[in-house]
C-alpha cells in the first residue's frame, strides 16, 4: 500500500503469467501499468495493457485482468 485512507487506496500490485483477477464491480479506480503485458476488461470491453497504459474504470463497472507475462501495476481506488 502506498496510501490506505478512508477516501483513497493506492497499491502497487502484480500478477504472474496466467494469473487473473475475475471481473468484479468496484468504486472508481485508475490502473497504470508499469511492466508486463496482459488484458484488462471493463464492463466486458477488453483492453490490451503494456507498460505506460492507463485504464480508468468508472464507479460500479465490472473490471478484471489477466496477465500474459509478469504484470506490475499501480491501482488507485476511491473509497465508497
Amino acid at each position: 500500500f502506498l496510501v490506505d485512507s478512508a477516501r483513497l487506496t493506492v497499491v502497487v500490485a502484480g500478477l504472474e503469467p496466467g494469473q487473473q483477477i475475475p471481473p468484479h464491480p468496484e468504486a472508481l479506480a485508475v490502473y497504470h501499468f508499469l511492466s508486463g503485458e496482459g488484458v484488462m476488461t471493463v464492463d466486458g470491453q477488453a483492453f490490451a495493457v503494456t507498460p505506460g497504459a492507463t485504464v480508468i474504470a468508472p464507479p460500479g463497472s465490472a473490471r478484471g485482468m489477466r496477465a500474459d507475462s509478469r504484470l506490475v501495476f499501480l491501482a488507485a481506488k476511491a473509497s465508497a
